[in-house]
């Protein structure tokens, strides 16, 4: 709690602080400076938030775009190989085939039998048909541990290309890799195939642009190796792969092996080209696919790469980052434009609106200033609907209304000398209303000295008159108009006595005061009348089982009294009108005693003290006078009189 005090009170300063500094500005400034302020705030974040934005949202999509892009032209590249193995399987799915190869494998087949020659017919002519039709298939090729096949047509004249040194051949991973994958499908990318596969015997140069598919074939009853068939492939084949990006020039679309570029698909030259770097292709390798960023040639690149299955090649595609981006830095640009033009538009508004706030409030000081050295006939000269207006308007009426205001205070210093000569008159007539009681106490006490004659010595009758006598001489105090509570309770004490004269069953009276409080000042007649009403109207007439509980207490600067009797009480209805009629301070035909009382303390003390009322119907009625703490008597008229005196000085 001591923190979040703490807290409290350094915002209050701060924000004192704050409004002090802003005061020593002009209101001119201020509504200037805090106008541009926040346009321009406004304008500048909403400008760079929505920039940031729409390129982070950009860059979300391109990295979506890119990779998906690569990611098709993979499947499209998978589905075309798989299209390639297909064709290869069914060359060893030929059973015919498997048994040509089955009588020409080992050593003791006979190479000059008219069986060996047929089946070496057999086989390459499959060989030729795997490949005829088929424009991306340039060389199709069986190699037995013995000897190859070639792809020959009908007429028996040889297609395709040949291995020229077998020898070595037999030494490669076209070979080998395939037997150690055990008939399952190898892709070769590398530069060797150069230098392996040739068109004839009489070229120089061996079989470009192309992709190897090696495969194992075994026998299918006890899984002999027979040998591996290869098939050379045209990277041509895998040209649809880009099919549906024929348009997009931005970057460059490859297909990477081991050894470099093997294909470029719908190359631009404005595009970057694959990086030169040596570590890119392992990095690559590691991954398998991936996205990221990267820095050739003082170019910002973007690259996305995707390995095919089962191969070690990729599909990569670089794109120039300053490209990709320069739609969106025009757009920044522009942003900026508006953000300029916004500004300029915000000064010039903000200089107008705030001019029409502070000169006609200047001009309301100048004449303010003028009627403060007293000349009255200064006047603003409105030209305006709004608020300064409507301030200069009721300027200008206050002016007119001088003179008026001069004459109500002279009106009002005569009403004072009126009521100043009245409140004496009312002091001397109580005065002489003093005769009255006078005259009655010593008129009652002559008759209780005759009764007591008659009676030779005390009788109720007596006792009566002495205690009615006794109440009298409480009521004909002079001085102050306060009593103390001791006082005030042993008057309330000889009214009951008075009272159960008249009644068998007397009405209980019990009093629970601390001896402290006993000493505090109350004002006179303050518990009789309350009493009275108790035994007039709660009582109905009757003094059974009744009684009345006085206790006063002490909270702080404040008294408390509350007097509280078991009578018949009163109605939810009855309770409203009576608090009504002592709010207001009106007439009562009835309860007279609360509405005099509650009068008298507010009159004395302020509106802060009075009587508050609580009753049910059968329950009773409790009375809570509250009034503040008094430790010496006080008199009402004179404090009534300085109430006139400070009346006075303001009217003067």
């Amino acid at each position: 709690m001591n923190v979040l005090k703490r807290v409290k009170e350094a915002g209050r300063r701060a924000d004192r602080h704050i409004r002090t500094i802003l005061r020593k500005v002009s209101i001119f400034r201020r509504l200037n400076l805090s106008f541009m302020l926040l346009i321009i705030s406004a304008a500048i974040f909403l400008t760079f938030f929505s920039f940031y934005k729409y390129s982070d949202e950009i860059s979300k999509n391109i990295d979506k775009y890119i990779s998906l892009l690569v990611q098709n032209a993979a499947m499209k590249i998978e589905d075309t190989m798989q299209e390639y193995e297909e064709e290869a399987l069914r060359f060893y799915d030929n059973s015919q085939v498997v048994r040509a190869l089955l009588e020409n494998a080992g050593s003791k087949a006979d190479t000059e039998s008219g069986e060996y020659e047929q089946n070496r017919y057999c086989i390459e002519n499959a060989l030729y048909n795997m490949g005829y039709g088929r424009k991306y298939i340039v060389n199709v090729q069986f190699v037995t541990p013995e000897d190859q096949y070639y792809m020959v047509e009908p007429g028996g004249y040889r297609r395709g290309g040949i291995i020229r040194d077998p020898d070595a051949f037999y030494e490669t991973e076209f070979y080998t890799l395939p037997q150690e994958k055990r008939g399952y499908p190898v892709w070769f990318d590398t530069a060797e195939q150069t230098s392996v596969f040739y068109k004839n015997e009489q070229n120089v140069y061996g079989l470009a642009n192309i992709v190897t598919l090696g495969i194992a074939v075994y026998a299918p009853a006890d899984r002999e190796f027979l040998g591996v068939l290869l098939l050379n492939i045209d990277l041509n084949a895998f040209s649809g792969a880009m099919e549906g990006y024929e348009e997009y020039n931005d970057g460059n679309t490859f297909l990477i092996g081991e050894d470099g570029i093997l294909m470029w698909f719908n190359p631009s030259i404005s595009a970057p080209a694959f990086p030169r770097d040596g570590l890119l292709f392992q990095e690559m390798k590691g991954n398998g696919k991936g996205i990221s960023q990267m820095n050739s040639d003082g170019q910002e690149l973007l690259l996305a790469y995707e390995k095919i299955p089962n191969t070690d090649v990729f599909v990569a595609h670089v794109v120039d980052l300053a490209v990709l981006y320069a739609g969106t830095y025009q757009i920044r640009n522009l942003c900026i434009l508006v953000l300029l033009a916004v500004v300029i538009a915000c000064t010039v508004i903000s200089y107008y609106v705030t001019s029409s706030i502070s000169e006609p409030i200047g001009q309301l000081i100048k004449v303010m200033q003028m009627t403060g050295d007293g000349k009255w006939n200064e006047r603003f000269p409105n030209s305006g609907k709004d608020e300064i207006t409507i301030l200069g308007d009721r300027f200008n009426e206050m002016a007119d209304k001088t003179d008026q205001l001069i004459e109500q205070v002279y009106l009002s210093e005569i009403r004072r000398q009126e009521v100043s000569i009245s409140w004496t008159n009312a002091r001397l007539d109580a005065l002489l209303m003093q005769i009255n009681p006078h005259f009655l106490y010593n008129t009652l006490d002559i008759i209780r000295w005759e009764a007591m004659y008659e009676a030779n010595g005390e009788s109720p009758v007596t006792q009566m008159i002495e205690k009615f006598s006794q109440l009298y001489r409480m009521g004909m105090r002079t001085g102050g108009n306060t009593i103390t509570l001791k006082e005030g309770i042993e008057h309330a004490k000889t009214y009951l006595e008075v009272i159960n004269f008249r009644h068998r069953e007397k009405i209980q009276l019990e009093i629970h005061v601390e001896p402290e409080e006993e000493q505090l000042y109350v004002p006179q007649f303050m518990l009789q009348p309350i009493m009275e009403n108790a035994v007039v109207h709660a009582f109905g007439d009757a003094s059974r089982g009744y009684r009345i509980t006085i206790r006063a207490y002490r909270e702080e600067e404040k008294l408390f009294i509350r007097i509280k009797d078991n009578g018949k009480g009163m109605s939810g209805e009855e309770l409203e009108k009576l608090s009504l009629t002592m709010e207001r301070n009106a007439f009562a035909e009835e309860n007279i005693g609360f509405v005099n009382v509650n009068q008298r303390i507010r009159l004395f003390y302020g509106e802060g003290y009075g009587i508050r009322i609580a009753s049910r119907i059968g329950e009773g009625t409790e009375i809570i006078i509250s009034l503040p703490v008094r430790n010496c008597s006080e008199n009402m008229e004179k404090n009534r009189g300085g109430e006139q005196d400070g009346i006075q000085s303001m009217d003067r």
